[in-house]
């Protein structure tokens, strides 16, 4: 070992912590696990502070394997560190592991003689994240009078009222946050944000906006989970100017237009109204999908779905980029999509403009021309049908044909 030779003095914890300390100020997580490892392969004994820094590493990767790994090697040395408890909860509330987090917690009440206002706090995030507010309402209480805590602290509540928001208890969300002003507590912006969340969640639109409302005016900032629950109550009620102004807001909050697109498709094909996005995504907006192809086909694939082919087809003859195997396989896309629907003529129309374009006459797509083949052939259209069939047989070699496009062709003509 390299640094057992560095020195006679036999190695500490102390070493090993330095080191470990310098891993989780830089979020190094496999350097920390590395030099963990390396400490009791030396046969060194880990202290309080080793599990404190090495739990807060892994809590901010939300590295579970890590942490229980950590955890174990606590237990086995004897070692009781109240923090190492909290982190471990963390990471299974974070991640969903909900009985894991509660298995931790009792295991924590048991060992740690004495909680801490961080124990607590875990703890009640760990009910309230569930929306068990039975539970969360008994821990407040603990920390109020059995703990001896002095709750003044608004992230105590904030807790409460998300997990209220969670159970579906907008009554009790509203009575802890008009609690606040009563303790001498001023609601922060994560008060308002939780709010418009239990608000939205309960599909409360004019509750939500409200808050939504005071939010701003406060000069506090939405977070993108805001943003995304105000845009879909706001599709659902129909307030398309209202959707206008998250959007800006979205803008400002410097979200991505890739990202403000996305969430519009999803939101409106969700609430069955992708019918109003056309005249969403203009200006700046329609720019980027003409220059984005992964925005190009996210939009016209709504747009077809949806019985929006002549909008689907403008965009298509309006877009900048150039991506042959990718276009091709949009179309295809498009075009299944449409007889999947029954929208035959429609296919027909998204095919042949497909087919206004140079590049793609120079080579036929033999899984386009048989699919248009089999749409012809449905609609009765054999003559059209043939013509593909015999353009296809003559543009490819003897070999390429495979059994799916002979058993379309053979179809064509039983």
């Amino acid at each position: 070992m390299i640094l057992a030779s560095d020195s006679s003095e036999p190695l500490t914890y102390h070493v090993f912590n330095t080191l470990i300390y310098a891993c989780s100020k830089r979020g190094l997580v496999k350097l920390g696990s590395k030099w963990f490892k390396m400490m009791l392969d030396c046969n060194v004994t880990p202290n309080i502070a080793t599990f404190g820094m090495l739990m807060r590493l892994y809590q901010k990767s939300c590295n579970v394997e890590e942490a229980e790994f950590a955890m174990s090697k606590m237990k086995r040395f004897g070692i009781v560190c109240e923090s190492a408890y909290s982190s471990m909860i963390t990471i299974y509330t974070r991640l969903g592991f909900y009985e894991k987090a509660e298995s931790v917690i009792e295991l924590m009440k048991s060992e740690v003689i004495v909680l801490n206002v961080e124990n607590w706090l875990v703890i009640l995030n760990a009910y309230c994240q569930q929306g068990k507010m039975v539970e969360a309402e008994r821990v407040l209480v603990t920390m109020e009078e059995e703990a001896g805590f002095c709750i003044n602290n608004v992230v105590v509540y904030n807790t409460m009222i998300t997990g209220y928001g969670k159970a579906s208890n907008m009554d009790g969300a509203e009575s802890v946050f008009s609690s606040l002003g009563l303790r001498g507590i001023e609601p922060d912006e994560t008060s308002y944000r939780s709010m418009i969340e239990g608000w939205g969640r309960a599909g409360n639109y004019e509750k939500a906006r409200w808050y939504y409302n005071e939010l701003k005016r406060l000069g506090f900032k939405p977070n993108s989970s805001n943003l995304f629950t105000m845009i879909k109550l706001q599709a659902n009620e129909g307030d398309f100017e209202g959707v206008v102004g998250i959007v800006d807001d979205m803008v400002r909050c410097g979200c991505h237009y890739s990202s403000i697109i996305g969430t519009l498709v999803s939101v409106y094909e969700k609430a069955g109204k992708v019918h109003e996005l056309p005249r969403l995504l203009k200006g700046s907006f329609y720019r980027h999908i003409l220059v984005n192809q992964s925005c190009c086909s996210t939009v016209v694939m709504a747009y077809v779905k949806n019985k929006l082919v002549e909008d689907a087809l403008r965009v298509l003859s309006d877009k900048k980029w150039k991506d042959l195997r990718y276009e091709d396989n949009l179309y295809h896309l498009l075009i299944c999509s449409c007889r999947e629907e029954g929208l035959l003529e429609d296919a027909v129309g998204i095919y042949k403009q497909m087919t206004e374009s140079d590049d793609n006459e120079k080579k036929l797509n033999k899984h386009i021309v048989c699919t248009m083949i089999d749409i012809y052939s449905v609609m009765g259209r054999f003559k059209d049908a043939e013509m593909l069939y015999l353009k296809l047989k003559k543009s490819s070699s003897s070999n390429s044909l495979d059994m799916i496009a002979f058993s379309i062709a053979v179809r064509m003509y039983v």
